[in-house]
């Protein structure tokens, strides 16, 4: 549809270019256009089986409600909390995919979009628009779409790297000023903090950093404060990262393809030179990620199992994120020359009634990270290093750093298993 200068119309008109049977790529994350999908739900009935693509979603899904079924059918890389519910009941559908392999599902047509619909920074002088916070897969989804819809947000930061798109490449703008959706920091408590400090001490000076987004993942910011040359290559930004580069000796580019959180860190990603947003198929190559000396990917997980497998996605068969970038990391830090790839989770759940070290993985439970690509795992009470070992060595070593109370559960378990026993010295 391209035109050669995009036209600036509402947002109700701007969702006139979608018909039934489309398939559209949504900002992700915080940035998603809000304007433009309160439009999409506000006209639903002049839509049917509209396929919207969108990876955490940090909205509240108003598309995938239980009235919009027949309207829209949506499809994630990686759920959140706004779409659990509509996953559990078929209106939302998890795609499983490496963040690193989504763009090829667009260049191979596989899940080529019709409209990509989409947030960015108002033009700069030289008439380019930055896809501030969430880059990810998005540059791939608007080369591939016939037509691309931008919400043009004065409230979004313009940022640096691999990340601008040309006027000439928008067909339609709708222009905006509203505040951007944000992600509170997630409490850090004692267990983080433990956590944090065991993971502080496998990270040497010098290292390049990769860490997710929650408690644990801030408390480890927060404990790196006296490391020195660190850099980053990370799949996101959060809030954590600001207290570090401004009191610790955080070296430039911080590279990211995803930033999440405050207003505060928004203000701070703001033409910021020491920031540089690239695309998820540069930030999560493996290729690109085995050529970085000392990276350190640091992940979470729900459950690992007595052999190492991770699952960090699903809880009782039920999805709740997603494959991610979690497996790309782990096997980029293991390629890199003096990398680390870290698990690290606390201990229990449920408020210390659930262990997340298991025997087994609950049945119906996605394996994320299988247990030939884990290193380390560490928990508050401990770190097991798992390369080189046999399967009874990681389960001794794994229920070593279990919550105490769940030890003789897991050490009587681990006699039973037929695998584990015939590894016993007899």
């Amino acid at each position: 549809m391209r035109t050669g200068y995009p036209r600036s119309v509402s947002a109700h008109e701007a969702i006139t270019a979608i018909h039934s049977g489309d398939t559209v790529a949504l900002g992700t994350g915080c940035a998603e256009p809000l304007a433009l999908i309160e439009a999409l739900v506000n006209e639903c009935a002049r839509f049917h089986d509209v396929r919207l693509l969108t990876m955490v979603p940090a909205s509240s899904c108003e598309y995938a409600k239980p009235e919009m079924a027949q309207h829209f059918r949506v499809l994630a890389f990686v759920a959140s909390s706004g779409l659990h519910e509509a996953l559990s009941a078929g209106r939302a559908e998890y795609i499983p995919c490496h963040v690193s392999a989504i763009p090829s599902l667009f260049t191979q047509g596989y899940l080529r979009p019709d409209v990509a619909m989409i947030q960015v920074a108002p033009p700069d002088e030289q008439g380019y628009c930055s896809l501030g916070i969430s880059v990810d897969y998005l540059l791939t989804a608007i080369k591939t779409a016939k037509t691309v819809i931008a919400e043009v947000n004065t409230q979004m930061p313009r940022t640096y790297g691999d990340c601008r798109i040309a006027l000439s490449d928008i067909d339609l703008i709708v222009e905006s000023a509203r505040s951007l959706l944000t992600v509170p920091c997630a409490p850090i408590g004692p267990v983080e903090e433990r956590i944090a400090g065991r993971v502080a001490d496998l990270i040497p000076d010098g290292a390049t950093l990769q860490v997710g987004i929650g408690g644990i993942a801030d408390a480890i910011l927060r404990g790196l404060d006296r490391h020195r040359k660190l850099r980053f290559h990370t799949g996101i930004i959060t809030d954590g990262i600001i207290a570090l580069v401004r009191s610790g000796d955080v070296l430039p580019p911080i590279v990211s393809t995803v930033a999440m959180g405050s207003q505060v860190l928004y203000e701070f990603l703001h033409e910021n030179p020491l920031v540089a947003m690239h695309p998820c198929s540069h930030t999560h190559s493996v290729d690109t990620l085995a050529r970085i000396e000392g990276l350190v990917a640091v992940n979470s997980a729900l459950q690992i199992d007595l052999t190492g497998q991770v699952n960090a996605e699903s809880i009782g068969g039920r999805q709740v994120s997603g494959a991610g970038g979690q497996l790309d990391f782990i096997r980029g830090a293991a390629c890199s020359p003096g990398g680390k790839a870290i698990i690290a989770l606390p201990s229990t759940a449920g408020r210390g009634t659930v262990s997340r070290i298991v025997p087994h993985l609950d049945r119906g439970t996605t394996v994320t990270t299988p247990r030939t690509d884990v290193q380390f795992v560490v928990t508050e009470y401990g770190v097991a290093d798992l390369r080189g070992k046999g399967l009874r060595e990681r389960a001794h070593a794994l229920i070593g750093i279990a919550h105490p109370q769940f030890r003789e559960v897991l050490l009587k378990a681990m006699s039973l298993d037929t695998a584990v026993a015939r590894a016993e010295p007899t």
